[in-house]
């Protein structure tokens, strides 16, 4: 059963959340330079409907250095029973759109990000798939109940 999605048009993508977070500096080293504290879990205040994401990380990379991961993400959902269940963490990489597919349990939910310890500012935006979601199988019952005039 395959997705019938278009992920190539911009216009079905919504901008959900966008923010930067820096780290906090409380002290320097012998050498003056300053230690940062680490920056923590980030609570993204926002919930989602759609089970496709776009995740975007970027952070000031120091000269030589070459970083690729950018942490990972947590999905949360809270059922009936009031608690609060989180899935598996999806890795993501640093400035690239990370595309993150749930299932589609049709239920709302929450994301967490947790960059890695070393990042002394992160900046995140996550955009939400609003576009044809559909299956093949779907897309059969479509076509044959127009073939019977249903």
């Amino acid at each position: 059963m395959a997705r019938n999605l278009q992920l190539g048009i911009e216009s079905n993508w919504a901008l959900q959340y966008s923010d930067s977070f820096p780290a906090v500096s409380f002290l320097n080293d012998a050498a003056g330079n300053p230690i940062y504290e680490k920056i923590t879990e980030i609570h993204v205040p926002v919930v989602f409907d759609k089970p496709i994401i776009a995740v975007s990380i970027t952070t000031t990379v120091p000269l030589g250095k070459i970083w690729k991961y950018a942490g990972y993400l947590s999905r949360s959902l809270t059922t009936g029973l009031g608690a609060s269940f989180t899935g598996e963490r999806e890795r993501l990489f640093l400035g690239k759109f990370n595309l993150i597919v749930f299932n589609d349990l049709n239920i709302n939910y929450f994301v967490s990000i947790q960059v890695p310890k070393w990042f002394i500012s992160a900046n995140i935006a996550i955009y939400q798939y609003e576009g044809t979601d559909t299956t093949t199988i779907e897309s059969k019952i479509d076509a044959l109940n127009e073939l019977i005039g249903g």
